[in-house]
């Protein structure tokens, strides 16, 4: 017997597709574009301190010197752990932090300067928390997640062609009929992408609340044993020295665990009489972030967490970072997670496109729509401009642009127009943000990193210009 949908289970199929989309609209553009972006954070962390050379030639001495540098300055107190990143073929730089504060490391062991990076935090926390307090932001990013889940499915039910004409795609002067296409079409290539986005995005923000029901349901309330099953038994450890032998448990893992890549290392209970070191390594073959091995103060080994050898679920519960942001692999992944994230970003405006041009008429909707689509990347362009210029804090910047775009478009009432000059200058500041950087930094910024970020930013421009030229062409929106 074939399996078919009834006309009225798709009817509602779209129905429910168009409301919900519709719904979460501007908060999923936000969440879409600037996950694209976030894929690339570790390029963006070395692009905005270009100065800082890329190196891997780290020793464990030189680590532990910079570890008991960083404590004398702060007196040989913490309020928390002291964390250190250690430097990786995708993140070629060091650097410790604790108390809210991070210092970029030399492969001396000297701190160089302090870490900042401010775009890149702009637009990772849009994308995380949407620059809301991070609890509240990453329950509404989660919840965006699982509404992304009802949209795919919703999507699939309710467009009964849309795998027959997968390959259809009209590029003709019929608006309406190429974002639908458009739509449908890159819905259907990046399925199986972005229903794993989807879903591993709902694990960020709902990690919590998941845990109190599970602990309710199958440990009988009790979530220390449930976190003892995830996470690892906890280990009492008592009489340390203050100061933690770090070099001592580097020198160890490469016969603990050898052909894994460390990443990192941490100082739990820093400084405190039961202080131990968490050193996580990379395990090459496994798409878990890392198997965490502990020691004592002493460098001692004691045990690992076991997240390598774990149970499936333990290790895909600790495989969905890597996962979501496509940072395993070669760079040829990242490229592709970053290019199905715009993809993705892509299908949402599409989607309230074609609503739109189904109302048959313009008004303050699509006015609004249009400021939010580009005003986003123009304020994220203008606060990274005048953070490299003059040093201005990115996030007010970029809500500052993105109301004033607002506005500016609810006075326009010519909406080809507004479209044009929106284009127009999102495409002249890309092209002033990579010269910026460029001349800016020179000639630390002749670095390859930064060279492919600032010709990536010129490539974008010459898409909007086209992209603009295209709708003149066509006669859009006239």
């Amino acid at each position: 017997m074939r399996f078919s949908i009834s006309p009225s289970a798709n009817k509602n199929a779209l129905k429910s597709h168009a409301w919900l989309g519709l719904a979460v609209s501007v908060l999923m553009y936000w969440v879409c574009l600037s996950g694209a972006l976030s894929v690339f954070s570790q390029e963006l962390l070395r692009w905005e301190q270009p100065h800082i050379a890329d190196n891997l030639d780290y020793t464990p001495a030189s680590i532990q010197t910079a570890y008991e540098r960083f404590l004398a300055m702060k007196d040989g107190i913490t309020n928390g752990n002291i964390v250190v990143r250690l430097p990786t073929h995708d993140m070629p730089r060091a650097r410790i932090s604790a108390d809210g504060e991070s210092w970029n490391i030399s492969p001396s062991g000297t701190l160089s300067e302090p870490l900042s990076t401010p775009i890149t935090d702009l637009i990772v926390d849009l994308h995380v928390a949407l620059h809301l307090p991070e609890d509240i932001g990453m329950m509404i990013v989660s919840m965006l997640g699982a509404i992304l889940v009802a949209l795919i499915i919703s999507g699939v039910i309710g467009h009964r062609r849309i795998f027959k004409d997968a390959f259809r795609l009209r590029t003709g002067n019929n608006e309406q009929l190429t974002q639908g296409d458009l739509h449908n079409r890159m819905s259907v290539w990046g399925l199986p992408f972005h229903l794993m986005i989807a879903i591993t995005g709902v694990y960020f923000g709902l990690a919590s609340f998941l845990t109190s029901i599970y602990a309710d349901t199958l440990y009988d309330g009790k979530k220390m044993d449930l976190f003892a099953d995830l996470y690892g038994t906890s280990i009492q450890v008592e009489h340390q020295p203050k100061v933690a032998n770090v070099a001592q448990a580097l020198s160890e893992i490469d016969s603990i665990a050898p052909n894994t890549q460390p990443v990192f290392v941490t100082l739990e209970n820093a400084t405190k009489d039961n202080q131990y070191i968490l050193l996580g390594s990379q395990h090459l073959d496994k798409l878990i972030y890392s198997e965490q091995y502990r020691f004592d103060s002493h460098g001692q080994y004691i045990d690992k967490v076991g997240y390598s050898d774990g149970d499936a679920g333990q290790q895909a519960l600790f495989s969905v970072y890597r996962i979501h942001f496509g940072h395993f692999g070669p760079e040829a992944m990242k490229i592709f997670f970053g290019l199905m994230g715009f993809a993705l970003t892509i299908i949402s405006v599409t989607g309230i496109n074609l609503w739109l041009a189904k109302r048959q008429k313009q008004d303050a909707l699509n006015q609004l729509w249009l400021g939010f689509v580009w005003g986003t990347p123009i304020g994220l362009t203008v606060a990274a401009l005048l953070e490299l210029t003059l040093s201005l804090p990115p996030k007010p910047v970029f809500w500052l642009v993105l109301v004033t775009g607002l506005i500016a478009s609810l006075m326009q009432n010519v909406l080809a127009k507004t479209h044009h000059r929106l284009l127009n200058v999102l495409a002249v500041l890309l092209v002033v943000l990579a010269v910026t950087h460029f001349v800016g930094h020179y000639p630390d910024s002749l670095v390859l990193n930064s060279v492919v970020i600032d010709a990536a930013f010129i490539v974008f421009a010459l898409c909007v210009w086209r992209y603009r030229h295209s709708r003149v062409r066509k006669g859009w929106n006239r």
